[in-house]
């Protein structure tokens, strides 16, 4: 996406060049008449880019600030405002160049737009604050603006007022212009005051915005003085005086130019330049400046009541008034800013008590983890001690755990240890009865060599050897034996059929026994 100023470098280049060769003409008179235009090329200029820079489409490749709202509105008013000032400089020029000085004159119908087009643009202009915060930036400018007029009233307005000799309309247009003036010398403070927020921290926007207010300083205080000067009876045309209307008109132009084409601002370097200036200060200079002209309106208020002049008396209730009105205003100022300090102590107070509830939830999720970990710890021990002693032989150790996220892995491990268990004592069965099965195997081979046949006490402990017996008809066959022969009969022990409690438990998990199903041989 482009992102660079077209035309950058021959348009600075240019304006630069145009700046100083107007400076030129218009000190040192130069080319004829031809320097009497000055104000005119600058306002041709200066409207001219203002409504070219608000009026081009955005296109889709360019990364660059979009309009908000009706700022695009805003400059194509401040750019018709500078246009209508060019058209109304242009006919001022034919009566110069006519040898006429008319007062009122067509010309005033263009002067007099400029103010009206030039403020509803800047009361356009997108506003970053909402709330009790619009509100205290309003009082802030209302409190500028009742000084710069009370300001104003003191050294220029109330002596045209009371000693001007021009007719009714001259008198509204002689009053109409330095109170213009004064209104857009204020709307420069209004600027600086809503510059603070979130929207102008945006370079193109914030850029424009110090245009701007220097073109309307420059442009104002031309303005003023010649006033001041025509009031006087001491202005000439041609000084340094008539450079403040180009320059300043120009430097609008600039304003909206850069407003137009400067790249995009990202989203990270916003709150960047943000939190650098909360912690840098909260009272700037554009607070200052209000309540420096504040106190110039208290300097100025007792130079009128201690004065004895006439025109003094006579604009000393105006002077006055305004001065109770903005006192007034910077006590409701006051006011609004206690009750915003409230309530952000309040808000503070809650914050503070969520926070400190965050905290103890935190402490006591920290003190289950850690009441968890050592029990997981604990629990971890005890399983590798029990599955230590398994390995080592000990079949009868047993995990002992009441409960927590082990109780599966523990019951498991004793599961497994109970099973271990009834498979070394089926080996054992096992084993035991192979060896009553060998030591019967031997009893039977010294009976069938002519020995008496004794029943090994081992056979007594297994029921399965009895079956076998009981099976094969042995002990009537060996009785028969006996008797034929005329020894002694040792009777064969019988076995009994019901086993113990325990060696049942254990025979239930043991092989089962074999049930020979073989009929007894016959002799």
């Amino acid at each position: 996406m482009r992102s660079t100023l077209p035309f950058s470098r021959p348009l600075f280049w240019g304006g630069a060049a145009i700046a100083v060769l107007m400076t030129f003409f218009v000190l040192f008179h130069l080319g004829g008449v031809t320097w009497q235009f000055a104000q005119l090329t600058g306002a041709i200029l200066g409207g001219a880019l203002t409504l070219v820079s608000a009026r081009t489409p955005i296109r889709d490749d360019e990364n660059v600030e979009p309009w908000l709202g009706r700022e695009q509105i805003a400059w194509t008013l401040v750019g018709c405002g500078l246009l209508l000032w060019g058209f109304g400089e242009s006919i001022w020029r034919y009566y110069i160049l006519s040898h006429q000085s008319p007062f009122p004159s067509f010309a005033d119908i263009g002067y007099a737009a400029l103010p009206p087009f030039v403020f509803a643009g800047l009361l356009l202009q997108p506003s970053s604050g909402a709330g009790r915060g619009r509100l205290l930036t309003l009082l802030d400018s209302f409190i500028a603006m009742g000084s710069l007029l009370a300001i104003g009233w003191y050294l220029l307005l109330g002596t045209l007022a009371f000693a001007s000799s021009e007719n009714m309309l001259g008198k509204f247009l002689g009053l109409y212009y330095p109170t213009t003036d004064i209104a857009l010398l204020s709307c420069v403070v209004l600027l600086l005051l809503r510059g603070q927020g979130r929207l102008y921290q945006a370079s193109a926007r914030k850029t424009s915005l110090i245009a701007i207010g220097l073109g309307l300083c420059l442009f104002a205080a031309s303005d003023f003085l010649f006033n001041v000067q025509q009031a006087a009876g001491t202005y000439i045309d041609g000084t340094y005086v008539d450079l403040g209307w180009p320059f300043g008109i120009m430097l609008i132009g600039i304003a909206a130019y850069l407003r137009r084409f400067l790249p995009l601002t990202d989203l990270d370097t916003i709150d960047q330049r943000l939190r650098r200036r909360v912690q840098r200060v909260t009272f700037g200079p554009a607070q200052l400046l209000t309540y420096i002209l504040l106190g110039i309106l208290l300097v100025v208020l007792p130079l009128n009541i201690f004065a004895s002049d006439k025109i003094q008396l006579a604009i000393r209730p105006v002077l006055l008034l305004a001065t109770i009105i903005v006192i007034g205003l910077v006590v409701a100022r006051q006011v609004f800013t206690i009750l915003d300090n409230e309530q952000l102590s309040r808000r503070q107070a809650d914050a503070l008590e969520r926070l400190e509830r965050a905290n103890t939830q935190i402490e006591e999720q920290a003190r289950l983890a850690t009441q968890r970990n050592n029990d997981l710890a604990t629990g971890i021990l005890h399983l590798k001690d029990v599955q230590a002693r398994l390995a080592n032989g000990n079949l009868r150790a047993r995990a002992n755990l009441s409960g927590g996220e082990l109780l599966p892995l523990g019951a498991s491990l004793n599961l497994m240890a109970d099973r271990l268990a009834r498979t070394e004592q089926s080996d054992n069965y096992a084993r035991g009865l192979s060896r009553a099965v060998q030591e019967l195997s031997a009893a039977i081979d010294q009976y069938k060599r002519g020995k008496p046949f004794i029943v090994p006490l081992i056979c007594n402990s297994f029921p399965e050897v009895n079956h076998l017996l009981a099976a094969l008809e042995l002990n009537n066959k060996v009785s028969a034996a006996l008797h034929s022969s005329g020894a002694p009969v040792t009777p064969i022990p019988s076995v009994p059929e019901t086993p113990s409690p325990e060696r049942a438990r254990l025979q239930s998990i043991a092989t089962r026994p074999t049930t020979f199903s073989q009929k007894p041989r016959t002799q």
